[in-house]
């Protein structure tokens, strides 16, 4: 069985950012300035609807939910796309890798399945959601890389994470401690902290598909 070293997987994530701290930066705050865009979008929607009385504050309530729903997942498909690459091979990734826009309908159903799994763990009094939440970690991975519907990508997931679950909980929690503390740091520690966050995850897919590398390539 494959596994994987929850400080390796950190240590990577670091070196991969410091090979290339500059592009990770700028797809930081590209990446901020296309949710802000969003959200923006959004609010904008919901307001023209309620000035413009009942109905039609449902029908662009309804337009930004939609538009908020479609353009997320697009951009976490790019997030996805972005950081499998970044972890593979930092020397040649760059920011036209965030835009990723296949296979988009797997990759909402399966993300929404997954999310919904979750939920229905939470409810039964949380502990079985942050199980089902281990389990389903890497399907937006699968479904990018191996094209997989819904169902396969939470089978593969769920194959892949068994034996390692525990483990896994350890380093999502020592990445949740680390975002804190780039949090606290004025907030700009973030855009050294989740791109080293999202390598280090990416780096424990890899080791439990037996694809890890050693180090990361210094460029």
């Amino acid at each position: 069985m494959n596994t994987f070293s929850v400080k390796e997987a950190i240590k990577h994530g670091w070196n991969t950012f410091k090979s290339r701290p500059w592009l990770f930066v700028q797809a930081g705050i590209f990446l901020f300035l296309l949710n802000f865009g969003m959200n923006l979008v959004q609010t904008l929607l919901e307001e023209t609807g309620k000035m413009n009385g009942d109905v039609a504050a449902l029908i662009f309530g309804l337009a930004s939910m939609v538009l908020g729903i479609g353009v997320s997942f697009l951009i976490s498909m790019g997030e996805t796309a972005f950081f499998l690459r970044a972890h593979d091979k930092p020397e040649s990734v760059s920011l036209k890798d965030l835009w990723h826009p296949h296979p988009y309908w797997k990759f909402l159903g399966t993300s929404l399945l997954a999310g919904l799994m979750i939920l229905g763990g939470l409810i039964l009094l949380i502990v079985p959601g942050i199980i089902v939440g281990l389990m389903v970690t890497f399907v937006g991975y699968i479904v990018i890389e191996e094209k997989l519907g819904p169902i396969d990508a939470i089978k593969r997931s769920m194959a892949l994470t068994k034996g390692n679950r525990w483990k896994l909980f350890q380093l999502s929690l020592a990445l949740l401690l680390l975002n804190i503390l780039g949090l606290l740091a004025l907030l700009v520690g973030l855009f050294v902290t989740i791109p080293v966050s999202f390598i280090a995850m990416v780096h424990a897919y890899r080791a439990l598909k037996g694809e890890a590398v050693e180090e990361a390539v210094a460029v």
